[in-house]
Protein backbone atom coordinates (compact mmCIF):
# COMPACT_ATOMS: atom_id res chain seq x y z
CA UNK A 1 0.00 0.00 0.00
CA UNK A 2 0.90 3.93 -0.91
CA UNK A 3 2.86 5.32 2.09
CA UNK A 4 2.43 8.75 3.49
CA UNK A 5 4.57 11.59 3.46
CA UNK A 6 5.85 9.82 6.90
CA UNK A 7 6.27 6.35 5.49
CA UNK A 8 3.43 5.35 7.13
CA UNK A 9 1.59 2.82 5.19
CA UNK A 10 -2.87 2.99 4.50
CA UNK A 11 -2.84 -0.15 6.68
CA UNK A 12 -1.33 1.45 9.45
CA UNK A 13 -2.92 4.58 9.71
CA UNK A 14 -6.25 2.29 8.88
CA UNK A 15 -5.02 0.40 12.09
CA UNK A 16 -4.40 3.50 14.06
CA UNK A 17 -8.04 4.68 13.50
CA UNK A 18 -9.59 1.81 14.32
CA UNK A 19 -7.84 1.53 17.48
CA UNK A 20 -9.04 5.04 18.35
CA UNK A 21 -11.92 3.60 19.56
CA UNK A 22 -12.67 2.64 22.66
CA UNK A 23 -15.50 1.32 25.17
CA UNK A 24 -15.36 5.07 26.67
CA UNK A 25 -15.24 6.94 23.11
CA UNK A 26 -16.81 4.67 20.56
CA UNK A 27 -18.81 7.80 18.61
CA UNK A 28 -16.26 9.69 17.54
CA UNK A 29 -16.21 12.30 14.76
CA UNK A 30 -13.91 12.70 11.86
CA UNK A 31 -12.10 15.54 13.76
CA UNK A 32 -12.03 13.64 16.70
CA UNK A 33 -10.62 10.99 15.07
CA UNK A 34 -7.66 13.21 13.92
CA UNK A 35 -7.22 14.79 17.15
CA UNK A 36 -6.79 11.07 18.95
CA UNK A 37 -4.70 9.70 15.96
CA UNK A 38 -2.61 12.66 15.14
CA UNK A 39 -3.55 12.61 11.56
CA UNK A 40 -4.14 15.50 9.37
CA UNK A 41 -7.34 16.42 9.57
CA UNK A 42 -8.09 15.66 5.72
CA UNK A 43 -6.61 12.39 6.26
CA UNK A 44 -8.75 11.50 8.36
CA UNK A 45 -11.67 12.30 7.27
CA UNK A 46 -11.17 10.77 3.88
CA UNK A 47 -9.65 7.65 5.42
CA UNK A 48 -13.07 7.46 7.69
CA UNK A 49 -15.30 7.99 4.72
CA UNK A 50 -13.36 5.07 3.14
CA UNK A 51 -13.35 2.90 5.67
CA UNK A 52 -17.40 3.48 5.74
CA UNK A 53 -17.92 2.56 2.13
CA UNK A 54 -16.58 -0.73 3.29
CA UNK A 55 -18.08 -1.23 6.26
CA UNK A 56 -15.48 -0.84 8.23
CA UNK A 57 -16.97 2.39 10.30
CA UNK A 58 -20.69 3.24 9.72
CA UNK A 59 -21.99 6.77 9.52
CA UNK A 60 -24.27 7.97 12.67
CA UNK A 61 -26.45 10.87 13.58
CA UNK A 62 -24.56 13.80 14.45
CA UNK A 63 -22.04 13.20 11.75
CA UNK A 64 -20.12 10.43 14.69
CA UNK A 65 -18.67 7.24 13.29
CA UNK A 66 -18.66 4.05 14.92
CA UNK A 67 -17.18 0.86 14.44
CA UNK A 68 -19.17 -0.99 11.75
CA UNK A 69 -20.67 -4.78 11.87
CA UNK A 70 -18.66 -5.87 8.48
CA UNK A 71 -15.43 -6.32 11.17
CA UNK A 72 -17.64 -8.35 13.51
CA UNK A 73 -18.45 -10.50 10.48
CA UNK A 74 -14.71 -10.80 9.51
CA UNK A 75 -13.45 -11.68 13.03
CA UNK A 76 -16.23 -14.07 13.84
CA UNK A 77 -15.58 -16.21 10.64
CA UNK A 78 -12.04 -17.15 11.87
CA UNK A 79 -11.47 -15.93 15.46
CA UNK A 80 -9.94 -18.71 17.79
CA UNK A 81 -10.93 -15.65 20.62
CA UNK A 82 -14.16 -15.81 19.36
CA UNK A 83 -13.82 -19.78 18.95
CA UNK A 84 -12.37 -20.17 22.95
CA UNK A 85 -15.68 -17.94 23.68
CA UNK A 86 -17.97 -20.16 22.38
CA UNK A 87 -16.26 -23.27 24.13
CA UNK A 88 -16.10 -21.46 27.04
CA UNK A 89 -19.91 -19.89 27.54
CA UNK A 90 -21.88 -22.88 28.57
CA UNK A 91 -19.40 -23.50 31.68
CA UNK A 92 -19.51 -19.68 32.40
CA UNK A 93 -23.42 -19.78 32.54
CA UNK A 94 -23.12 -22.34 35.20
CA UNK A 95 -20.82 -19.91 37.31
CA UNK A 96 -22.62 -17.15 36.67
CA UNK A 97 -26.18 -19.01 37.22
CA UNK A 98 -24.95 -19.94 40.78
CA UNK A 99 -23.15 -16.91 42.10
CA UNK A 100 -24.84 -14.07 40.05
CA UNK A 101 -21.62 -11.88 39.60
CA UNK A 102 -19.60 -11.17 36.70
CA UNK A 103 -17.87 -14.53 35.16
CA UNK A 104 -14.78 -13.61 32.81
CA UNK A 105 -12.38 -15.31 30.00
CA UNK A 106 -9.18 -13.43 29.47
CA UNK A 107 -6.20 -14.16 26.99
CA UNK A 108 -2.69 -12.66 27.21
CA UNK A 109 -2.34 -9.79 24.42
CA UNK A 110 1.21 -8.65 25.60
CA UNK A 111 1.46 -6.92 28.48
CA UNK A 112 -2.44 -6.78 28.91
CA UNK A 113 -4.99 -9.40 29.93
CA UNK A 114 -7.39 -9.29 26.76
CA UNK A 115 -11.41 -9.53 27.95
CA UNK A 116 -12.79 -12.32 25.16
CA UNK A 117 -15.99 -12.89 27.26
CA UNK A 118 -17.36 -11.41 30.41
CA UNK A 119 -21.13 -12.57 31.74
CA UNK A 120 -22.88 -9.96 34.16
CA UNK A 121 -25.72 -9.85 36.23
CA UNK A 122 -27.40 -6.10 36.67
CA UNK A 123 -26.48 -4.74 40.27
CA UNK A 124 -23.48 -6.84 40.44
CA UNK A 125 -19.99 -4.73 41.31
CA UNK A 126 -18.18 -2.37 38.69
CA UNK A 127 -15.34 -3.32 36.66
CA UNK A 128 -13.26 -1.27 34.78
CA UNK A 129 -13.02 -3.17 31.56
CA UNK A 130 -15.01 -4.52 29.13
CA UNK A 131 -15.46 -7.41 26.68
CA UNK A 132 -12.61 -6.35 24.46
CA UNK A 133 -11.23 -4.19 26.41
CA UNK A 134 -7.80 -4.24 28.03
CA UNK A 135 -6.42 -4.20 31.58
CA UNK A 136 -2.21 -4.76 32.83
CA UNK A 137 -1.90 -8.46 33.35
CA UNK A 138 -0.92 -7.45 37.36
CA UNK A 139 -3.74 -5.84 38.32
CA UNK A 140 -6.48 -8.48 37.90
CA UNK A 141 -6.60 -12.29 38.95
CA UNK A 142 -6.94 -13.25 35.35
CA UNK A 143 -4.31 -11.22 34.58
CA UNK A 144 -2.35 -12.38 37.04
CA UNK A 145 -2.80 -15.99 36.67
CA UNK A 146 -1.90 -15.96 32.98
CA UNK A 147 1.28 -13.94 33.92
CA UNK A 148 1.88 -16.76 36.72
CA UNK A 149 1.78 -19.52 33.85
CA UNK A 150 3.32 -18.02 31.25
CA UNK A 151 6.83 -18.48 29.91
CA UNK A 152 9.18 -17.20 32.52
CA UNK A 153 11.39 -14.88 29.90
CA UNK A 154 7.84 -13.25 29.54
CA UNK A 155 7.40 -12.72 32.93
CA UNK A 156 11.00 -11.68 33.47
CA UNK A 157 10.50 -8.87 30.61
CA UNK A 158 7.38 -7.97 32.45
CA UNK A 159 8.60 -7.49 36.01
CA UNK A 160 11.91 -5.30 34.48
CA UNK A 161 9.12 -2.59 33.95
CA UNK A 162 7.48 -0.19 35.78
CA UNK A 163 4.63 -1.30 37.62
CA UNK A 164 1.33 0.87 37.53
CA UNK A 165 -1.20 0.67 40.18
CA UNK A 166 -4.34 2.21 40.36
CA UNK A 167 -5.75 2.06 44.32
CA UNK A 168 -2.22 1.94 45.85
CA UNK A 169 -2.61 -1.83 46.86
CA UNK A 170 -1.17 -3.73 44.44
CA UNK A 171 2.31 -4.45 44.11
CA UNK A 172 4.88 -2.22 42.64
CA UNK A 173 8.33 -3.80 44.11
CA UNK A 174 9.07 -6.42 41.18
CA UNK A 175 10.56 -8.69 43.99
CA UNK A 176 7.01 -8.71 45.27
CA UNK A 177 4.69 -9.25 42.26
CA UNK A 178 7.59 -12.09 41.61
CA UNK A 179 6.68 -13.70 44.62
CA UNK A 180 2.94 -13.66 44.30
CA UNK A 181 3.67 -14.86 40.67
CA UNK A 182 5.32 -18.20 42.03
CA UNK A 183 2.93 -18.70 44.81
CA UNK A 184 -0.38 -18.56 42.26
CA UNK A 185 1.48 -20.56 40.04
CA UNK A 186 1.75 -23.60 43.21
CA UNK A 187 -1.70 -22.55 44.41
CA UNK A 188 -2.96 -22.95 40.69
CA UNK A 189 -5.57 -19.87 41.15
CA UNK A 190 -5.38 -15.76 41.97
CA UNK A 191 -6.99 -14.46 44.31
CA UNK A 192 -6.38 -10.41 44.62
CA UNK A 193 -8.60 -7.77 46.16
CA UNK A 194 -8.58 -3.81 45.41
CA UNK A 195 -6.58 -3.67 42.83
CA UNK A 196 -8.91 -1.82 40.13
CA UNK A 197 -11.71 -0.79 42.42
CA UNK A 198 -11.25 -0.83 46.02
CA UNK A 199 -14.22 -3.04 47.39
CA UNK A 200 -13.93 -6.06 44.87
CA UNK A 201 -11.94 -9.17 44.96
CA UNK A 202 -10.88 -10.96 41.89
CA UNK A 203 -10.67 -15.19 41.97
CA UNK A 204 -9.13 -16.75 38.67
CA UNK A 205 -7.81 -19.92 37.49
CA UNK A 206 -5.65 -20.99 34.37
CA UNK A 207 -7.46 -22.80 31.67
CA UNK A 208 -5.66 -25.21 29.87
CA UNK A 209 -5.63 -26.74 26.18
CA UNK A 210 -4.05 -29.22 24.28
CA UNK A 211 -0.58 -30.29 25.27
CA UNK A 212 -1.31 -28.50 28.69
CA UNK A 213 -0.19 -25.27 27.53
CA UNK A 214 -2.44 -22.67 29.33
CA UNK A 215 -4.46 -20.72 26.57
CA UNK A 216 -7.09 -18.56 29.08
CA UNK A 217 -7.28 -17.35 32.71
CA UNK A 218 -11.22 -17.68 33.79
CA UNK A 219 -11.93 -15.40 36.63
CA UNK A 220 -15.28 -14.32 38.95
CA UNK A 221 -15.14 -11.02 40.04
CA UNK A 222 -17.33 -10.32 43.18
CA UNK A 223 -17.79 -7.64 46.15
CA UNK A 224 -15.33 -8.02 48.73
CA UNK A 225 -16.03 -9.01 52.00
CA UNK A 226 -19.19 -11.01 50.54
CA UNK A 227 -20.04 -14.05 52.95
CA UNK A 228 -21.59 -15.80 49.71
CA UNK A 229 -17.83 -14.93 47.94
CA UNK A 230 -16.25 -17.90 49.74
CA UNK A 231 -13.26 -18.27 48.04
CA UNK A 232 -12.28 -22.07 48.04
CA UNK A 233 -15.86 -22.69 46.71
CA UNK A 234 -15.68 -20.33 43.35
CA UNK A 235 -11.74 -21.70 43.12
CA UNK A 236 -13.30 -25.12 42.94
CA UNK A 237 -16.20 -24.23 40.59
CA UNK A 238 -13.85 -22.19 38.44
CA UNK A 239 -11.72 -25.12 37.83
CA UNK A 240 -14.37 -27.68 37.37
CA UNK A 241 -15.62 -24.77 34.52
CA UNK A 242 -12.00 -24.95 33.49
CA UNK A 243 -11.36 -28.49 33.59
CA UNK A 244 -15.08 -28.86 30.79
CA UNK A 245 -13.43 -26.04 28.79
CA UNK A 246 -10.13 -28.22 28.34
CA UNK A 247 -12.18 -31.27 27.90
CA UNK A 248 -14.05 -29.81 24.98
CA UNK A 249 -11.26 -28.05 23.21
CA UNK A 250 -9.43 -31.34 23.00
CA UNK A 251 -12.59 -33.12 21.98
CA UNK A 252 -12.97 -30.55 19.33
CA UNK A 253 -9.06 -30.48 18.37
CA UNK A 254 -9.20 -26.69 19.20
Amino acid sequence: MANSPTGESVLERVDRILAAFTAEDSRLTGGQIAALTGLPTATAHRLARDMARRGWLERVEGGHYVVGTRLWELASRSSRELDLARTARPFMGDIHAALRQHVQLGIVDGREVLLVERLSQPGAVPVRASVAGRLPLHLSATGLVLLAHGPREHQQAYLEAPLSSVTGLSPTDPAVLAADLERIRVQGHAVQTGYLEPDTTGIAVPVRGRGDQVVAGLGVVTRAGDPAARAGAIVQALHTAAHGIRRTLRETGR
